[in-house]
C-alpha cells in the first residue's frame, strides 16, 4: 500500500509518512492534524495613530480658538481663519496620508480647495479680483503645465492626469464666464490657463484616443 502527495503528485511507501520532495505529511493518520496555511504578515499602518492625534488636537485647538475670540472680541472673526487652515490641513495634508492618495489625486483636490479658499479670503477681506483675476489663474496654470510634464514624462501611459486636468478646464471655463459676465477688464491670465488645460486634454484624446477613452470611464464611472 502507498501514500499519494497530492502537492508533487507522487506516490510514497506506506513506511514513510512525510513526502520526500516537499516535506508534506501523507500519513492518513495524521494528515487531518496537518492543515497548511499561507504566511500572511499582517502590517499596521503606523501613521493612523499619528493622524488620530493630530486630529484630536486640531479640534482641541479649534474649540480653544472659538472660545478665545468670544470671550475677547464677542466675535468669531479671525477664529474663522483657523477654521479654514485646520480644515485644509485635514482635505490636503491628513486625509491623502490616511488614504494614501496618488499624485493625481492630491493635485485635483489641491486645484478645488485652493481655488475655493482663495474666492473665500477675497469675499471674507472684501479685496474681490485679485485672486480671481491673477492668484488663481496662475496657480492652476502651474497645475496644468506639472499635470501635462507628468503625462509626457509617463509615455502618455498614466492617464490619472485626466482628472486634475478636467478639473482645472471646469474651473476656468467658470471663472472665464463669470469675468466675461461683470465686464471685468482683465481676463488674459484665465483665457490662458483655459486654453493650455484645454489644450492638453485634446492632445491627450489625438495621441491616445482609446486609451483616453478607457481612463475617463474608469476615473469618472462613465
Amino acid at each position: 500500500m502507498t501514500h499519494h502527495c497530492d502537492s508533487c503528485n507522487v506516490e510514497i511507501e506506506e513506511s514513510k509518512t512525510n513526502c520526500p520532495l516537499c516535506g508534506k505529511c501523507v500519513s492518513p493518520d495524521t494528515i487531518n492534524q496537518n492543515t497548511y496555511f499561507p504566511n500572511y504578515t499582517i502590517t499596521t499602518d503606523k501613521r493612523e495613530p499619528t493622524i488620530k492625534v493630530l486630529e484630536k488636537l486640531s479640534i482641541l485647538a479649534l474649540l480653544l480658538c472659538f472660545a478665545v475670540d468670544l470671550f475677547c472680541t464677542h466675535t468669531i472673526t479671525w477664529s474663522l481663519y483657523v477654521l479654514i487652515g485646520l480644515f485644509l490641513d485635514w482635505v490636503l495634508i491628513l486625509r491623502p496620508i490616511k488614504k494614501q492618495f496618488n499624485f493625481a489625486q492630491i493635485l485635483t483636490q489641491l486645484s478645488f480647495y485652493l481655488t475655493a479658499f482663495l474666492i473665500f479670503l477675497e469675499l471674507y477681506t472684501n479685496t474681490w479680483g485679485w485672486g480671481v483675476m491673477y492668484a488663481i489663474p496662475f496657480m492652476l496654470l502651474g497645475f496644468s503645465v506639472l499635470a501635462g510634464i507628468m503625462t509626457l514624462a509617463h509615455g502618455y501611459v498614466d492617464f490619472e492626469m485626466f482628472k486634475p486636468m478636467i478639473m482645472i478646464a471646469f474651473l476656468m471655463t467658470i471663472a472665464l464666464i463669470l469675468l466675461l459676465c461683470f465686464n471685468c477688464s482683465v481676463v488674459w491670465p484665465t483665457l490662458v490657463t483655459f486654453l493650455v488645460s484645454i489644450s492638453e486634454i485634446i492632445l491627450m484624446f489625438m495621441f491616445r484616443f482609446k486609451r483616453s477613452i478607457r481612463s475617463l470611464k474608469k476615473n469618472f464611472g462613465i
